[in-house]
């Protein structure tokens, strides 16, 4: 299968990107969302002979869902785009805590919604994903950028790894919002959506306390309550599943239960990510560089 080549000028940022003929449009994305997060500033999307469609639907949808490119130029064999906007001087930590509380929000609309119903129609969750995608990707961006312009390694390496962990965080809440519309036989309660809920409860406080812990103790702290709550959810689901097999549950009932504690048992292990980026820091270094994502600004809990 033929794919898009791309080359990285070091020296001025421009990702030059060839596209060859019948490269999937997952393909090009994913080739700008690597220079994006590489930190190129320039992009140069050529065609062979000519851009299609297509690609620059692509082009477009790229610019969408991510912060500051813009279409410089749009020609037949051409598209440039350039990031107008100069590197942000917000630490990197108070945009970690800013997608942190879209994360919990996030997450507990998507439950909120298993007893209303659907709202905005197909796609609505991956929509509200987007808005996600684009704060972490704008952070990994910024912390490549900042890591190429002054080295430090762990001291970007952390907010770039916690950015993906909360990304990864917010698909799980699209699957969360996705199957509340078959959890549909659970909506009267009953202890399967009873349980849920509060399983879902207990991974946002301990997702919270990832994201507020200051140092090694606090960061220690979290990690045992997230060993603890992902014992607690095997727990559960030996419980709650078999129900199906006892005509107590419907099987597409069961296998939304089943996706729902899989989902919230991989929020809790992104979260004990996140909380390991903060031990290992304070094991590191009793430093606090400019991208420590120590001291993020606070969650309201509910």
């Amino acid at each position: 299968m033929e794919r898009s080549v791309l080359e990285l000028g070091p020296a001025d940022g421009t990702a030059l990107i060839d596209v060859r003929p019948r490269v999937p449009s997952e393909h090009l994305f994913r080739t700008l969302l690597g220079a994006y997060l590489g930190g190129a500033r320039t992009f140069v999307v050529r065609g062979d002979p000519q851009l299609t469609p297509a690609t620059r639907d692509v082009v477009r949808t790229f610019c969408r869902r991510t912060r500051q490119p813009e279409i410089l130029s749009d020609e037949p064999e051409v598209v440039r785009l350039s990031d107008v906007a100069s590197e942000m001087s917000l630490p990197l930590h108070r945009s970690i805590g800013r997608m942190g509380r879209l994360v919990v929000e996030f997450h507990r609309e998507a439950v909120a919604s298993w007893t209303r119903l659907p709202l905005g129609g197909d796609g609505y969750w991956a929509r509200r994903d987007d808005t996600i995608d684009r704060e972490a990707w704008y952070i990994q961006r910024l912390a490549a950028m900042r890591l190429g312009r002054n080295g430090g390694g762990n001291a970007f390496l952390g907010p770039w790894t916690v950015a993906r962990s909360l990304e990864r965080i917010a698909d799980h809440a699209v699957i969360l919002g996705e199957e509340g519309t078959r959890l549909a036989d659970l909506f009267g309660g009953g202890d399967p959506l009873t349980s849920l809920r509060q399983f879902h409860r207990q991974a946002m406080a301990h997702l919270e306390g990832a994201l507020a812990a200051e140092d090694g103790p606090m960061a220690n702290d979290v990690l045992d309550v997230g060993e603890a709550l992902l014992a607690s959810g095997r727990a559960l689901s030996e419980r709650l599943l078999p129900a199906v097999g006892g005509g107590s549950m419907v099987p597409a009932t069961a296998a939304a239960v089943a996706r729902a504690l899989e989902s919230i048992g991989r929020t809790i292990a992104y979260a004990q990510d996140i909380a390991q980026v903060v031990l290992d820091r304070s094991l590191g270094s009793t430093a606090r560089p400019e991208g420590d994502i120590r001291h993020p600004a606070p969650l309201a809990r509910r």
